[in-house]
């Protein structure tokens, strides 16, 4: 089975003295999946009706092999098998596809916080190539690996930048709040993410979260509780399983329904609880 990269191929280049050509495709042979596991792949779309061509299969070893030279000396990923890449980045990713086609129409910005590798960002902008792609991460040098990596998706206007979300006003203020979805894959606390959040979307974007298991039991009544206080309104909720031996994931949406309170008018109040939603019916590939 093909495996990313887990040792070093070369120095490490300096965090201050980064080659642009260490972080080029072409640097880094071409892999293939093996059958066996585009098997597994091209089943699992097809359980949550998704078409896959080899056309998307030339992409996703582009992207894969690119990812795989970049992780053998910039942290990106654990994962290492060819399997799991396709497993766990991919179809992971990939399980909210319906929802981003369904929120959002061709030309609508659609932005991935805190994107690292990629995920789900490139993914969805390899379905989903009409909509307006910007990946974003903090770190520098990632936000330099995903401007390439986007070069191998067929989203000719995808694009990556370094800044934090609650930094966009001053660093790219022409997504300020004009962004119609934010997705967020494993960042961080949920309640910790709706300052940025409201600083990215439009009035009426939605926030989206690809939540781990534990979500119900150590994030949820923090992140419903700090819902109104940033003008976000809880839609809906999903549970997913990537395989039936698989740990209940989360996919949570919450949309920006009203303009952020003023410190005024908040300040000295706790935010206000929210009525807790019901849990949409599971979803597992059959």
């Amino acid at each position: 089975m093909t495996q990313l990269a887990t040792t070093r191929s070369h120095a490490v280049p300096n965090e201050h003295a980064l080659d642009p050509q260490d972080l080029k495709p072409d640097k880094y042979p071409r892999l293939t999946f093996p059958d066996d596991a585009w098997a597994w792949f091209v089943a699992a779309c097809k359980d949550i009706e998704l078409s896959v061509d080899d056309d998307k299969r030339s992409h996703l070893e582009a992207i894969y092999s690119h990812l795989s030279g970049v992780n053998s000396w910039l942290n990106l990923t654990r994962i290492v098998s060819a399997l799991d890449y396709l497993k766990f980045h991919v179809f992971d990713s990939l399980t909210v596809c319906d929802l981003v086609a369904a929120y959002t129409a061709p030309g609508d910005i659609v932005l991935d916080l805190g994107s690292g590798g990629g995920y789900p960002g490139v993914p969805l902008m390899t379905w989903l190539p009409d909509r307006q792609w910007v990946l974003c991460d903090s770190r520098a040098r990632k936000a330099a690996f995903l401007q390439e990596a986007v070069k191998l998706t067929p989203c000719a206007k995808a694009q990556a930048h370094a800044f934090r979300g609650r930094e966009v006003a001053s660093h790219h203020p022409e997504l300020h709040q004009q962004c119609k979805m934010v997705t967020a894959r494993a960042v961080g606390p949920a309640a910790e993410l709706l300052p940025d959040a409201v600083e990215l979307l439009a009035i009426n974007g939605i926030l989206m979260l690809l939540k781990g298991p534990s979500y119900p039991s150590k994030e949820r009544d923090d992140f419903l509780n700090a819902l109104p206080g940033y003008g976000f309104t809880l839609m809906e909720e999903h549970r997913i399983a990537l395989d039936e031996n698989d740990p209940d994931r989360w996919v949570v949406l919450a949309l920006r329904s009203d303009p952020m309170p003023t410190k005024a008018k908040t300040r000295g109040k706790a935010p206000k609880q929210h009525r807790r939603a019901k849990a949409k019916p599971k979803q597992r590939r059959r």
